[in-house]
């Protein structure tokens, strides 16, 4: 692979996340924070300790849409039955919003499971690649069809560390 470029250094990502953590505070009463495995945990972590709920539980559950294909073939969350969603108002926190599938889906899982509300954050906004007809409450920053490390991101488990969100030029 080749050098990497920086696309959101570490100084935008804490003030968008400070500015998206405020508006939630000010608009949501949230009860329960669900991140979605894994490339949102450095996010998710962030968002969590900017915003101004003491009492906000956090946990976290492992999405798949692709099974061990590049096509979506089914849709399977574990970690889902542990949650207790019931009457509860629920924020879900991906890394990536591209093709919608796993947001717009989980959310419909968890209001299944009795929540009051379902509220959604993405750290990415990718809108070329959306596939279905459903949009995200709260979004960190929208990108083209780049394919990006970093910040929690990762390529084949690498480059989560980085402190920057960072794109690979050749690679889409």
């Amino acid at each position: 692979m080749g050098d990497l470029k920086v696309l959101i250094s570490k100084e935008d990502l804490e003030k968008r996340v400070a500015e998206l953590a405020a508006e939630i505070s000010a608009k949501e009463r949230i009860d329960l924070v669900v991140g979605v495995l894994t490339g949102a945990f450095i996010f998710v972590a962030d968002l969590v300790r900017a915003m101004s709920s003491p009492n906000l539980k956090v946990q976290f559950v492992k999405a798949s849409s692709y099974g061990n294909g590049t096509k979506r073939s089914s849709f399977t969350v574990s970690g889902l039955e542990k949650l207790d969603v019931q009457s509860k108002n629920v924020l879900l926190i991906d890394d990536i919003f591209d093709t919608g599938h796993t947001l717009c889906d989980l959310s419909k899982a968890v209001l299944e499971r009795g929540a009051k509300t379902v509220r959604t954050c993405a750290l990415l906004d990718k809108p070329s690649r959306r596939e279905v007809n459903f949009d995200i409450d709260y979004r960190g920053f929208t990108i083209e069809n780049l394919f990006v490390v970093g910040y929690g991101l990762d390529y084949a488990d690498a480059y989560r560390s980085l402190p920057d969100v960072c794109y690979f030029p050749e690679k889409k």
